[in-house]
C-alpha cells in the first residue's frame, strides 16, 4: 500500500452508497489501483466503483503529508465538480485524529498553508494551465465526456513534470474519440501510459444476496436472449445475474448501453454508434488465451498433433500505422488458437513470420490478402519454401501448383470480393467459430457498413484483425482438404461452383447470386425470450 493509501485507511471517513458514515477502507478496485499506479495511468471502468473518490482522497492525503503539492482534479461538468469538492471537504471535516490545518476553502480550491499545498477542483475548460503553472498531481474524471478533450489535455499535461502523477479515468463514450484511441494504444503497449481496466463482475457490491433456493431457481431459468447461459458458464453467479437484470430494466433492456456502463471486457467500454456487421459473435474470455510475448497470443493446448489449421494474414507497411495481423483457427472446430499483431513488422518479414507459424501449426493452410503490400509478403512466404499448395490462390485450384505465379497467389479483396469473405466470416462467427481475442472482438464490434456502402471499421477504429480473420475463413474449407503432413487428400473440382464456392468460378457465381439477392444482409440476434419472466422480481419468484 502507498503512503497515501495508508493515510486514507487510518484517518479518513467516507459516506457509503446507503448514506452511512464509515471508515474509509479501500475497496478491491481502489486497492488494486493503489498498487498499480505508474504516474501515467488510463482507467477505463464500470460505473461507480469508487475511482474518483480514491483519487480525491489520495490527493487530499498528499496535501496533508507533502510540501508543495499542487493537485488538480478536473470533471466534465459543473455539478460533478461540486460533488467532487464536497467529498474533499468531508474528508477534512471528519478526519480521525487532530484537525487538519486548512487555509482558503473556496468554491474550487482548498489550501494547506502549513505544507504550502493546494488541491484545485474544476470543470474541463474553466481554467487554462499555462507554462508558468506546475501541477504535481492531476486526475481527469469522466474524460470521455469532456468537450474538446484533446486540446484541453494537451495544455494540462504541459504543466505536469515527468515526476508528477496523471490519471485519466472514464466510462466509455463511443469509439474513435481521443479517449478510445489513448486507451487502445496503451492496451496494445504502443504508448508510455498504463491501462488499468476494471469490469463490473470483479466488484463485490454488484451482486444480490440470494438464498440457496433462489439461486437454484435463477440458474434453472436462465434467459438465452440476454446471453445468461454463456455468462454463467464463464463463472457469473446467480446473484450477479439478478443484479444484471435489475440494471438492464433500469436501462430499458438496452444491452449496448449496459455494456458501455458496466463492461465485462475492455472492448465493451467502447460501443460503436452504428450497427456492427458482426452483431452475433461467439466469444469466450478465457485464461487459456496466453500472451507468449513478441506480440503473439496462443491458446494453451495448441498446436495439437494431427490437427489442421487455417491461417489468415493481413499485411501492412510496417511503419507504425496499421497492424500486420496473423490469425490462426483450428480448422475442424473453428476455435481461434493464435493471433499475432505488430505495426512495425515489414511485409517481407511478415512472410517469414507466417511461414514460421504455418510450420508450427502443422503445415497450416495460409491465406494472405494480396492487395497493397500482400505480394511482398507472399514472395517472402514462397522464398521460405513454404509448400505452394498450402498457399491460397484465386486461380482455379485444379491448376498445377508449380505453374502459379506470384500475382496468382493470395486472396485479392475488391468491391466485389470483400462482401464474399466478410459474409463467410459472419456466418462462421455466428454459428460455429469461437474467438478468444478481446482485440478481435473489439474490432468486430466497430466494423460497419458506411453510408456510401463501404464495409470497413468505423472512423477512428481499426479492422486489421477482422480482415486477417476473414482471410482465415476463406481458406477454411480448403484447409480441410489436406492432412496434417500437408499432402493433398482431395483435388478440388472447378466445374461446380455450388460445390466448391472458394474457387474463382465459385466466387464469381456467388457474387452474381449475391447481387441478385441484394447484397449482404445484417446478422440478427434471436428474438426469443420471455420479458415477463424478467419483470417478475427478476426471476426470484415463481
Amino acid at each position: 500500500m502507498t503512503p497515501e493509501g495508508a493515510i486514507i485507511e487510518s484517518m479518513f471517513r467516507v459516506v457509503d452508497k446507503e448514506g452511512n458514515d464509515r471508515d474509509f477502507i479501500l475497496n478491491p478496485t481502489q486497492r488494486k489501483l493503489d498498487e498499480l499506479l505508474t504516474g501515467r495511468d488510463l482507467i477505463p471502468k464500470a460505473r461507480q466503483e469508487g475511482v474518483s473518490t480514491y483519487f480525491l482522497a489520495r490527493y487530499t492525503a498528499a496535501c496533508l503529508m507533502k510540501r508543495n503539492v499542487k493537485a488538480v482534479v478536473i470533471s466534465h461538468e459543473g455539478k460533478a465538480t461540486q460533488r467532487l469538492l464536497s467529498r474533499c471537504q468531508y474528508f477534512l471535516k471528519n478526519i480521525r485524529g487532530g484537525a487538519a490545518i486548512v487555509g482558503r476553502d473556496s468554491m474550487n480550491a482548498i489550501t494547506f498553508p502549513k505544507m504550502d499545498s493546494t488541491i484545485y477542483i474544476g470543470t474541463a475548460g474553466s481554467k487554462t494551465f499555462g507554462r508558468g503553472d506546475t501541477v504535481t498531481h492531476c486526475h481527469c474524471s469522466e474524460y470521455a465526456y469532456w468537450q474538446n478533450p484533446k486540446g484541453l489535455l494537451g495544455g494540462l499535461l504541459q504543466a505536469v513534470p515527468m515526476s508528477g502523477e496523471v490519471a485519466i479515468e472514464s466510462t466509455g463514450n463511443g469509439v474513435g474519440n481521443d479517449y478510445h484511441r489513448r486507451v487502445m494504444r496503451a492496451h496494445e503497449g504502443l504508448s508510455e501510459w498504463a491501462c488499468h481496466f476494471f469490469n463490473w463482475v470483479d466488484f463485490p457490491e454488484y451482486s444480490v444476496l440470494l438464498s440457496p433456493e433462489d439461486e437454484a431457481k435463477v440458474l434453472s431459468r436462465l434467459n438465452p436472449y440476454w446471453d445468461e447461459p454463456r455468462l454463467v458458464a464463464q463463472g457469473m453467479t446467480a446473484g450477479q445475474i439478478i443484479w444484471r437484470r435489475i440494471k438492464l430494466e433500469e436501462l430499458d433492456y438496452d444491452l449496448q448501453l449496459f455494456s458501455q456502463e458496466y463492461p465485462l471486457t475492455l472492448d465493451e467500454c467502447f460501443q460503436a454508434s452504428g450497427s456492427s456487421l458482426f452483431a452475433k459473435v461467439r466469444f469466450m474470455d478465457t485464461k487459456e488465451w496466453a500472451d507468449t510475448g513478441n506480440n503473439l497470443h496462443i491458446l494453451n493446448g495448441h498446436p495439437c498433433i494431427g490437427s489442421q489449421y487455417t491461417i489468415g494474414v493481413d499485411p501492412s507497411g510496417g511503419v507504425g500505422k496499421d497492424n500486420a495481423v496473423i490469425q490462426i483457427f483450428h480448422a475442424e472446430s473453428g476455435e481461434q488458437v493464435a493471433e499475432y499483431a505488430h505495426n512495425r513488422i515489414e511485409p517481407d518479414t511478415l512472410g517469414v513470420k507466417a511461414a514460421e507459424l504455418g510450420r508450427l501449426f502443422n503445415e497450416a493452410y495460409i491465406t494472405v490478402e494480396s492487395n497493397n503490400h500482400g505480394p511482398v509478403t507472399l514472395d517472402a512466404l514462397r522464398d521460405e519454401d513454404y509448400p505452394q499448395h498450402l498457399i491460397y490462390s484465386m486461380e482455379s485450384a485444379g491448376s498445377a501448383y508449380e505453374d502459379k505465379t506470384l500475382m496468382q497467389l493470395g486472396f485479392r479483396t475488391s468491391v466485389r470480393t470483400k462482401p464474399i469473405m466478410l459474409g463467410k466470416l459472419r456466418t462462421l462467427l455466428a454459428k460455429s467459430w469461437t474467438i478468444h481475442s478481446t482485440d478481435l472482438k473489439s474490432e468486430l464490434s466497430t466494423f460497419i457498413e458506411h453510408e456510401d456502402g463501404k464495409l470497413a471499421a468505423q472512423d477512428g477504429c481499426k479492422d486489421d484483425r477482422v480482415m486477417a480473420a476473414a482471410c482465415a475463413a476463406m481458406g477454411a474449407e480448403r484447409a480441410m482438404l489436406y492432412s496434417g503432413d500437408g499432402r493433398e487428400t482431395e483435388i478440388l473440382a472447378t466445374k461446380d461452383p455450388a460445390r466448391y464456392p472458394f474457387t474463382l468460378e465459385g466466387i464469381i457465381g456467388g457474387l452474381s447470386d449475391n447481387t441478385r439477392k441484394g447484397g449482404l444482409k445484417p446478422q440478427h440476434a434471436s428474438s426469443s425470450g420471455n420479458s415477463t419472466y424478467l419483470l417478475s422480481k427478476f426471476g426470484t419468484k415463481g
